[in-house]
């Protein structure tokens, strides 16, 4: 019987709780002394009985909108926060105590802050890495020459961040993260801001990295892109709880039984088959042109195989071809009712 493997992160029963000042207006100058002798506070809970685990080399993105807790996440597993109640491990070590043991081992690319100097050329920026994680001389060198290569960065090296476009310098912070072989690398809004050609090579170096060298993959991004072509795993987490965590195929199969079917026909075999399509249970929509019929249905009332039955029927079918939903479709739909989240029970891989 094989072992079973230890997560590389875990997150148990974790509660996070921040405490503000409340703002709010006083009339009356007595009323407005005591406000200033005083101050009332505001708890807020970011985090509310959080639960997961990530295995080594996976690749998982954490989605959610803005303040619903993503951030608190990715840096209580960095470290950089502790929980107010609740167990967070990585690498098998409390990450709040043992932070220097932990930072060792992974790596972070932040989009909207930078890794390096500003200032002085991007190559001693990261020779300042090389000595920051005792990386032997000839692999920083084997390391960053390859990295660059594939990244198209080796003739940026040597200027300044501050004289480098956006695209650029996010090259440069990834081969910043990964010089030192971590074993998982936090990525918080990689792609933000970059043209499509910028995005497509770092989603492609980032995916070579996780296949090759086995590095865990945590990803925190608004681009549905990014998350297609990089996650494996998706986390929900909505007002500080988790409301889904499983793979791409069962959200999508979970919150939307919307398909589209596009059929190529050579001829019909009756008269008014259009008709028969929209009385179908479950047909949403029928669009026909010349040698083609494009459906909607709702795979809850008529499933796709019911439907090329009942297709054959009425014509001589060509081609076929059947689209799953639009994953930024889902997850706008799914952040945008609050209702639909509170009925879907926290699903497990």
């Amino acid at each position: 019987m094989s072992q079973k493997q230890e997560p590389i992160a875990e997150i148990k029963d974790v509660v996070r709780v921040y405490t503000k000042p409340l703002h709010r207006p006083r009339k009356g100058a007595a009323s407005r002394f005591m406000g200033f002798l005083k101050r009332e506070k505001q708890t807020i809970r970011a985090l509310d009985k959080v639960s997961f685990e990530i295995q080594p080399g996976e690749c998982v993105a954490l989605l959610g909108p803005n303040g619903a807790g993503k951030s608190t996440t990715v840096k209580l597993l960095s470290g950089i926060l502790h929980p107010t109640s609740g167990q967070v491990r990585l690498f098998g070590m409390d990450p709040y105590h043992n932070r220097i043991a932990c930072a060792m081992r992974y790596g972070v690319v932040f989009g909207q802050r930078t890794l390096l100097w500003t200032h002085v050329p991007v190559v001693e920026s990261l020779k300042l890495y090389q000595k920051m994680y005792n990386i032997p001389k000839p692999v920083f060198t084997e390391r960053l020459n390859e990295f660059s290569e594939i990244l198209d960065i080796e003739q940026h090296l040597h200027n300044a961040p501050r004289r480098l476009s956006l695209g650029e310098r996010m090259r440069c912070e990834i081969i910043a993260a990964l010089l030192h072989k971590p074993e998982m690398i936090f990525l918080d809004e990689p792609t933000v801001g970059l043209d499509v050609v910028a995005k497509k090579r770092i989603r492609d170096f980032i995916r070579r990295v996780n296949r090759e060298e086995n590095v865990t993959v945590l990803l925190c991004s608004h681009s549905m892109r990014d998350v297609e072509e990089l996650s494996d795993r998706i986390i929900l987490i909505f007002q500080g709880n988790i409301r889904f965590d499983g793979s791409k195929r069962k959200l999508k199969g979970q919150w939307s039984n919307e398909r589209k079917i596009r059929i190529l026909y050579k001829k019909t075999n009756i008269t008014g088959w259009q008709r028969q399509l929209r009385e179908l249970p479950g047909v949403l929509s029928v669009e026909t042109s010349k040698g083609q019929v494009e459906l909607r249905i709702d795979q809850n009332q008529l499933s796709v195989s019911d439907l090329l039955q009942n297709a054959m029927t009425l014509f001589t079918v060509d081609d076929i071809q059947v689209t799953e939903p639009n994953l930024e479709d889902i997850i706008r739909e799914i952040f945008g009712d609050e209702e639909l989240l509170n009925n879907h029970a926290t699903e497990a891989t």
